[in-house]
Protein backbone atom coordinates (compact mmCIF):
# COMPACT_ATOMS: atom_id res chain seq x y z
CA UNK A 1 0.00 0.00 0.00
CA UNK A 2 1.25 3.44 -0.94
CA UNK A 3 -0.10 6.75 0.27
CA UNK A 4 -0.15 8.80 -2.93
CA UNK A 5 -1.73 11.97 -1.61
CA UNK A 6 -2.93 13.52 1.64
CA UNK A 7 -5.30 16.47 1.72
CA UNK A 8 -5.81 18.20 5.06
CA UNK A 9 -8.50 20.86 5.29
CA UNK A 10 -8.96 23.05 8.40
CA UNK A 11 -7.79 20.28 10.74
CA UNK A 12 -6.13 21.64 13.87
CA UNK A 13 -2.95 23.53 12.92
CA UNK A 14 -3.64 23.17 9.17
CA UNK A 15 -5.79 26.08 7.94
CA UNK A 16 -7.41 25.79 4.54
CA UNK A 17 -6.56 23.06 2.07
CA UNK A 18 -3.07 21.58 2.48
CA UNK A 19 -1.92 18.92 0.02
CA UNK A 20 0.98 16.50 0.30
CA UNK A 21 1.83 14.54 -2.85
CA UNK A 22 4.01 11.46 -2.61
CA UNK A 23 5.02 10.79 -6.19
CA UNK A 24 6.43 7.30 -6.57
CA UNK A 25 9.79 6.97 -8.24
CA UNK A 26 11.56 3.68 -8.80
CA UNK A 27 14.74 4.87 -7.11
CA UNK A 28 12.99 6.58 -4.16
CA UNK A 29 10.35 4.84 -2.10
CA UNK A 30 10.78 6.41 1.34
CA UNK A 31 9.48 9.82 2.37
CA UNK A 32 10.56 11.52 5.58
CA UNK A 33 8.46 14.28 7.11
CA UNK A 34 10.48 16.39 9.50
CA UNK A 35 10.17 19.72 11.23
CA UNK A 36 10.50 21.55 14.50
CA UNK A 37 8.29 20.73 17.47
CA UNK A 38 4.87 22.29 17.15
CA UNK A 39 4.89 22.47 13.35
CA UNK A 40 2.30 19.75 12.71
CA UNK A 41 4.04 16.38 12.38
CA UNK A 42 2.06 14.68 15.14
CA UNK A 43 -1.10 16.45 14.00
CA UNK A 44 -0.56 14.98 10.53
CA UNK A 45 -0.30 11.47 12.01
CA UNK A 46 -3.34 12.06 14.19
CA UNK A 47 -5.24 13.23 11.12
CA UNK A 48 -4.37 10.05 9.22
CA UNK A 49 -5.55 7.88 12.10
CA UNK A 50 -8.74 9.96 12.48
CA UNK A 51 -9.41 9.75 8.73
CA UNK A 52 -9.20 5.97 8.75
CA UNK A 53 -10.81 5.13 12.09
CA UNK A 54 -12.92 8.07 13.33
CA UNK A 55 -14.27 7.39 16.83
CA UNK A 56 -12.49 4.02 16.76
CA UNK A 57 -9.12 5.81 16.74
CA UNK A 58 -9.08 5.34 20.51
CA UNK A 59 -8.68 1.60 19.85
CA UNK A 60 -5.56 2.22 17.72
CA UNK A 61 -3.36 3.56 20.51
CA UNK A 62 -3.82 4.67 24.09
CA UNK A 63 -2.54 8.16 23.23
CA UNK A 64 -5.67 8.79 21.13
CA UNK A 65 -7.89 7.38 23.85
CA UNK A 66 -6.26 9.76 26.34
CA UNK A 67 -6.72 12.75 24.00
CA UNK A 68 -10.41 11.94 23.53
CA UNK A 69 -10.94 11.46 27.28
CA UNK A 70 -9.05 14.69 27.96
CA UNK A 71 -11.55 16.57 25.77
CA UNK A 72 -14.53 14.96 27.50
CA UNK A 73 -15.51 12.49 24.78
CA UNK A 74 -15.41 12.07 21.02
CA UNK A 75 -17.92 14.84 20.20
CA UNK A 76 -15.87 17.38 22.16
CA UNK A 77 -12.72 16.04 20.52
CA UNK A 78 -14.29 16.73 17.12
CA UNK A 79 -15.41 20.20 18.18
CA UNK A 80 -11.84 21.03 19.21
CA UNK A 81 -10.34 19.72 15.94
CA UNK A 82 -11.46 22.59 13.69
CA UNK A 83 -8.65 25.03 12.93
CA UNK A 84 -8.92 28.01 15.29
CA UNK A 85 -8.51 30.68 12.57
CA UNK A 86 -10.95 28.90 10.25
CA UNK A 87 -13.51 28.78 13.06
CA UNK A 88 -13.09 32.53 13.64
CA UNK A 89 -13.95 33.00 9.96
CA UNK A 90 -17.16 30.95 10.49
CA UNK A 91 -15.86 27.89 8.68
CA UNK A 92 -17.22 24.75 10.31
CA UNK A 93 -16.09 21.91 8.05
CA UNK A 94 -12.78 20.13 8.41
CA UNK A 95 -11.59 17.00 6.63
CA UNK A 96 -8.78 14.62 5.82
CA UNK A 97 -8.57 12.78 2.50
CA UNK A 98 -6.15 9.97 1.66
CA UNK A 99 -5.45 8.59 -1.78
CA UNK A 100 -3.99 5.09 -1.69
CA UNK A 101 -2.62 2.84 -4.41
CA UNK A 102 -1.03 -0.59 -4.74
CA UNK A 103 -3.53 -2.31 -2.50
CA UNK A 104 -4.39 -5.94 -3.01
CA UNK A 105 -8.05 -6.65 -2.37
CA UNK A 106 -9.08 -10.14 -3.47
CA UNK A 107 -11.40 -10.16 -6.46
CA UNK A 108 -10.99 -6.45 -7.22
CA UNK A 109 -8.98 -4.71 -9.91
CA UNK A 110 -8.48 -0.98 -9.36
CA UNK A 111 -5.86 1.79 -9.32
CA UNK A 112 -6.74 4.10 -6.44
CA UNK A 113 -8.83 4.26 -3.30
CA UNK A 114 -9.86 7.62 -1.85
CA UNK A 115 -10.82 7.74 1.81
CA UNK A 116 -12.22 11.00 3.14
CA UNK A 117 -13.55 11.79 6.58
CA UNK A 118 -15.45 15.07 6.90
CA UNK A 119 -16.75 16.72 10.04
CA UNK A 120 -19.07 19.62 10.75
CA UNK A 121 -17.73 21.04 14.02
CA UNK A 122 -21.14 22.50 14.93
CA UNK A 123 -22.91 19.15 14.71
CA UNK A 124 -19.91 17.18 16.02
CA UNK A 125 -20.64 14.36 13.60
CA UNK A 126 -18.19 12.96 11.07
CA UNK A 127 -18.91 11.12 7.84
CA UNK A 128 -16.69 8.69 5.98
CA UNK A 129 -16.59 8.46 2.18
CA UNK A 130 -14.73 5.80 0.22
CA UNK A 131 -14.34 5.84 -3.54
CA UNK A 132 -12.59 3.22 -5.62
CA UNK A 133 -11.26 4.65 -8.88
CA UNK A 134 -13.51 7.67 -8.29
CA UNK A 135 -16.73 5.69 -7.81
CA UNK A 136 -18.70 4.30 -4.90
CA UNK A 137 -18.38 0.54 -4.63
CA UNK A 138 -20.85 -2.23 -3.79
CA UNK A 139 -18.40 -4.05 -1.52
CA UNK A 140 -17.81 -0.92 0.55
CA UNK A 141 -21.54 -0.28 0.87
CA UNK A 142 -22.24 -3.94 1.64
CA UNK A 143 -19.76 -4.33 4.49
CA UNK A 144 -19.85 -0.73 5.83
CA UNK A 145 -17.01 1.80 5.38
CA UNK A 146 -15.42 1.25 8.81
CA UNK A 147 -15.35 -2.53 8.40
CA UNK A 148 -13.97 -2.14 4.86
CA UNK A 149 -11.04 -0.08 6.18
CA UNK A 150 -10.36 -2.48 9.04
CA UNK A 151 -10.65 -5.63 6.90
CA UNK A 152 -9.16 -4.51 3.57
CA UNK A 153 -6.97 -1.45 4.19
CA UNK A 154 -5.32 -1.55 7.61
CA UNK A 155 -6.62 -3.29 10.74
CA UNK A 156 -6.74 -0.84 13.65
CA UNK A 157 -4.87 -3.34 15.84
CA UNK A 158 -1.72 -2.87 13.76
CA UNK A 159 -2.18 0.77 12.72
CA UNK A 160 -0.09 2.01 15.64
CA UNK A 161 2.91 0.31 14.05
CA UNK A 162 2.34 2.25 10.81
CA UNK A 163 1.49 5.71 12.10
CA UNK A 164 3.95 6.83 14.73
CA UNK A 165 6.43 9.61 15.34
CA UNK A 166 10.07 9.35 16.40
CA UNK A 167 9.25 9.18 20.10
CA UNK A 168 7.21 6.03 19.45
CA UNK A 169 10.22 4.18 17.99
CA UNK A 170 11.99 4.10 21.35
CA UNK A 171 8.82 3.02 23.18
CA UNK A 172 8.34 0.13 20.73
CA UNK A 173 11.97 -0.90 21.27
CA UNK A 174 11.45 -0.89 25.04
CA UNK A 175 8.23 -2.92 25.12
CA UNK A 176 8.09 -4.92 28.33
CA UNK A 177 4.51 -5.88 29.07
CA UNK A 178 3.24 -9.23 27.84
CA UNK A 179 0.15 -7.59 26.32
CA UNK A 180 2.28 -5.14 24.27
CA UNK A 181 4.56 -8.00 23.14
CA UNK A 182 1.54 -10.00 21.97
CA UNK A 183 0.21 -6.94 20.15
CA UNK A 184 3.54 -6.40 18.38
CA UNK A 185 3.79 -10.09 17.49
CA UNK A 186 0.26 -10.01 16.08
CA UNK A 187 1.13 -6.94 13.99
CA UNK A 188 4.25 -8.59 12.55
CA UNK A 189 2.27 -11.71 11.77
CA UNK A 190 -0.55 -9.77 10.11
CA UNK A 191 1.66 -7.53 7.98
CA UNK A 192 4.78 -9.54 7.27
CA UNK A 193 3.62 -13.10 7.79
CA UNK A 194 6.21 -13.55 10.54
CA UNK A 195 4.91 -15.88 13.24
CA UNK A 196 7.52 -15.02 15.90
CA UNK A 197 9.89 -12.16 16.51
Amino acid sequence: MYIKRIEINNFRIYKGKNILNFDQKDSKNVFVISGYNGFGKTTLLTGLVWCLYGKNMQEVDKIYKEKILEKGGYKNYLKSSINFDAEKENERIFSIKLELSDLNIPGMAFHNIEIERVCDSDKCVDKLFIKIDGETNELVEEVNEDIFINDYILPKEIAKFFFFDAEKISSIAEIKSLEDKRSLSSAYSEVLGIKKY
